[in-house]
């Protein structure tokens, strides 16, 4: 189904993922750091999402532009797989503790529902577009270990073969 996809366009998919985690983490970041300046609140799930989106935000600074380079090959795959579970997780715990009625009276502060539902959409954004990301790094490197292997495995084959002209 994706082998007729070239690295030109599996690399324009993996940068345009690239930015959306990355616009992910920067509104988290910014959502959650409102939080954390405005109420003394510092309970482990919104920390952990501070500093899950912190981290996300500063690798993916330089990792946004790395589809961009000719060269890149899907290197970024097995850190968007641990990252997808890390945003997995700040998803789970921003929807324990706003999800449905507890929004109004969750900490850290009473309402803000719109910026707490905020976070948690965002939360999930991430997370999709990193485990798609993974995905899309994955059959990147496949591609590239997949053809030179080929390759050199058909050239010994015939290296070790007898000419025709020596009998």
């Amino acid at each position: 189904m994706f082998a007729n996809l070239t690295h030109a366009t599996l690399r324009f998919i993996a940068f345009f993922n690239h930015l959306m985690i990355l616009a992910s983490s920067a509104i988290v970041t910014g959502l959650v750091s409102w939080f954390l300046d405005k109420y003394d609140y510092r309970g482990v799930n919104i920390v952990y999402q501070e500093v899950i989106a912190t981290i996300t935000l500063g690798f993916w600074l330089v990792g946004a532009v790395l589809p961009l380079v000719g060269r890149y090959r899907g290197h970024l795959a097995p850190l968007n797989l641990i990252f997808s579970y890390l945003w997995l997780t700040s998803f789970i715990f921003s929807a324990q503790d706003w999800s449905s009625d507890k929004c109004s009276f969750g900490q850290p502060g009473e309402g803000h529902c719109s910026r707490k539902k905020a976070i948690e959409s965002f939360n999930f954004i991430a997370f999709f577009f990193l485990l798609c990301n993974t995905l899309v790094e994955m059959l990147l490197l496949r591609a590239e270990y997949a053809t030179p292997v080929a390759a050199a495995h058909n050239k010994e084959i015939s290296a070790g073969r007898p000419s025709d002209n020596s009998v």
